[in-house]
């Protein structure tokens, strides 16, 4: 079987990126394949970002630990290793993002996300994006499974960054608004990549599924 070396699961919360990344791994080990998934919060993941560690509540490590060359080392890795890497959130959410989010212009932005884009580049990694129709929905679900302490903790984290502070937006509204500001630069980044975009996946879970590892594998 031949198969990606990489694979980028990206989309906004609660649009499925967990269970995409977990499921997928486990349809491919099915068909035959060596995968392995890391989860945003996983503590051996190969990508650490500053984002992810005040996500933790970890506080912010030495600058040295957030290297951008963390890349190059998972495309190596991709190329030597004996399996397939699925990372989940770690290009667009958790590090091209945030700079949207501390208030970064728009080409800071696209230059960071080119620039990890080109150090993965050598492996020709597939970026799914996962995208809800309805962004104030997938919110509200998410919130509502994920319950407290986290709920409480993610609208104050997007209540107090410079983006939603300057706008005067707290709780839900600032959360729902950080997302529709930032999906048309999404749309502007995507082109750039080899990329599939998958539009509500929760409604059906198993072609959603089948497409992905279609786009990753063949027989």
């Amino acid at each position: 079987m031949w198969m990606r070396r990489l694979v980028l699961i990206e989309g906004m919360i609660g649009s499925g990126k967990s269970t995409t990344a977990v499921r997928a791994a486990a349809m491919l080990t099915e068909r035959g394949a060596s995968v392995r998934a890391f989860n945003e919060f996983a503590e051996d993941h190969p990508i650490r970002t500053r984002h992810v560690d005040l996500l933790r509540g970890a506080g912010p490590a030495p600058a040295s630990m957030y290297d951008a060359r963390q890349w190059n080392s998972l495309a190596d890795r991709c190329t030597r290793g004996p399996y397939a890497i699925i990372v989940e959130s770690m290009f667009l959410q958790n590090s091209v993002m945030p700079l949207f989010v501390e208030g970064a212009p728009i080409a800071v932005v696209k230059e960071a996300f080119a620039d990890v884009a080109a150090r993965i580049a050598p492996v020709a990694p597939l970026l799914v994006y996962l995208r809800p129709s309805d962004i104030v929905d997938a919110i509200r679900r998410v919130h509502a499974d994920r319950g407290e302490p986290w709920s409480s903790r993610n609208y104050a984290f997007v209540s107090g960054c410079p983006w939603a502070r300057r706008r005067g937006l707290v709780g839900e509204g600032a959360v729902v608004e950080l997302y529709r500001a930032w999906e048309p630069i999404v749309e502007e980044l995507l082109p750039t990549v080899e990329c599939m975009v998958v539009r509500d996946p929760q409604r059906d879970w198993d072609g959603t599924l089948r497409r992905v590892v279609d786009a990753v594998s063949a027989s």
